[in-house]
């Protein structure tokens, strides 16, 4: 499949233009006082769409949803059993849906067009936020701006840098430093690269984020967005080996630092490496270091950013069954893609953003697009292309709502190689123990140093 489909072509019915004007400024007083009005706390659009198909925001998650005996610690299960699938897309009909696909979707089904379907559900818009959190958002309209280089965000609060987005790589920006609770979650979660022939093992992980509750707040560390800490805890041959990460937001002045536990030596070395198109240890080299999360990283470095606008896509969204413990990873995992009867898809509007590699600069990856949700600002479908522009992986992200968080955020993510007619999936629970949020504090930053890190790893 070539670069350009008809999905993002600038000009398009669904896509809104936007000026080719350089444009690094906060936005006016007058753009901003739309949040709250006509926009989200976010920046979306409150309106549903013309046809009914997505429905006005009204708030976020439900909390009235919340299953009956559900306590903190628990299974996040579906609150939306009454659901009905209204459609299921397939080989059959995929051509009269492909103003709504991402590439990378339409690739998948015409590549499995017997075993890979979607089936869509109607448009829950679950994202939400703190009131603490809009109000740094709303303050960011004003303020945030772009750092030298557009290796970061100066002037702004807590989360959401550029609720109303003037280029591509403020819309990237938002996804890294996007509302994701303001807490520490600790996720214990497995992640597979099944054979050509749907054979695979386990390997497991602690993923362990703590968002910085000093960030922007002044002193030394309040460039630090989160403090992450990923610690492999099978196959044998990988156990013990511990990253610790700093994520900054001025990466500019401010350059994310990585460090590197190295179980036979037992030394703590900096990792400079460890990002951008590095191998994922457990990957069988599927997936590279940057596309955790969606994306990540230092997202100006290697890439531009285009903004192509914004359009109607199906992604996927609220999808709580596919992480139950009474799903199997025998059932979850099948031949070429995880199985899609667990998987729940939406129509939402998402911003499209292109970013293509510099001049210069080295990645696997010549071109990449971004289907990145208006509500959240998580990234759904992160399409990868070769350097002669060929597609090459499409990487799906299954969110789920975290309502004790008060956060819509990404469980599992899936990468398919439709090259190699392999896979990776990554972040899924069914057979772990469920995340654990909690806020210890400006005491808990001491336990994300290399000295921590040491003591980690010597456990």
């Amino acid at each position: 499949m070539k670069l350009y489909n008809k999905t993002i072509i600038v000009g398009s019915s669904l896509v809104l233009s936007f000026s080719s004007t350089l444009v690094i400024a906060k936005v006016s007083q007058e753009k901003a006082a739309q949040i709250g009005q006509s926009l989200t706390w976010s920046g979306a659009e409150v309106a549903g769409n013309a046809s009914g198909t997505i429905p006005a925001y009204t708030g976020g998650f439900d909390m009235s949803k919340i299953p009956s005996g559900w306590k903190s610690g628990m299974p996040y299960t579906n609150p939306f059993p009454e659901d009905k699938i209204l459609l299921t897309i397939d080989a059959s009909n995929v051509d009269q849906h492909t103003d709504k696909l991402a590439p990378g979707t339409v690739a998948m089904i015409k590549t499995y067009p017997d075993t890979y379907f979607l089936n869509i559900y109607n448009t829950r818009r679950t994202a939400g936020a703190t009131e603490d959190a809009k109000a740094d958002i709303l303050y960011n309209a004003t303020n945030a701006i772009l750092a030298p280089g557009k290796s970061g965000v100066l002037n702004m609060h807590g989360s959401t840098p550029f609720p109303i987005p003037n280029e591509g790589i403020e819309a990237v920006w938002n996804h890294v430093i996007r509302w994701r609770g303001g807490m520490r979650v600790v996720q214990n979660e497995a992640s597979f690269a099944p054979q050509v022939d749907g054979s695979f093992s386990k390997a497991t992980r602690t993923v362990n984020f703590f968002f910085n509750p000093e960030f922007k707040k002044g002193g030394p560390r309040d460039d630090i967005i989160f403090f992450y800490t990923s610690k492999v805890n099978s196959p044998s041959r990988l156990t013990g080996e511990i990253v610790l990460l700093h994520e900054t937001a001025n990466q500019s002045d401010h350059p994310r630092i990585a460090w590197k536990y190295y179980t036979g030596q037992r030394r703590v070395r900096r990792a400079p490496d460890a990002g951008h198109d590095s191998p994922s240890a457990d990957a069988d080299g599927l997936f590279v270091s940057d596309q955790v999360d969606g994306i990540n990283g230092e997202v100006s470095a290697r890439f531009s950013w285009e903004m192509l606008g914004k359009q109607e896509v199906y992604i996927p969204y609220n999808n709580f069954d596919m992480n139950q413990s009474n799903i199997s990873y025998d059932d979850l995992l099948q031949k070429g893609h995880i199985n899609p009867q667990w998987t729940r898809w939406e129509l939402h509007r998402v911003w499209v953003v292109k970013g293509v590699l510099k001049e210069g600069q080295r990645h696997v990856y010549g071109t990449r697009i971004l289907f990145i949700d208006e509500d959240s600002w998580q990234v759904g479908i992160h399409d990868m292309y070769d350097v002669k522009g060929n597609l090459w992986r499409t990487q799906d992200m299954f969110s789920t709502v975290f309502w004790d968080a008060n956060i819509s955020w990404v469980q599992a993510y899936s990468t398919y190689d439709l090259l190699a007619n392999r896979y990776y999936i990554r972040g899924v629970i069914n057979e772990e123990e469920p995340y654990v949020f909690d806020q210890p504090g400006v005491e808990g930053i001491k336990g994300y140093t290399p000295a921590a890190l040491r003591r980690m790893g010597r456990r």
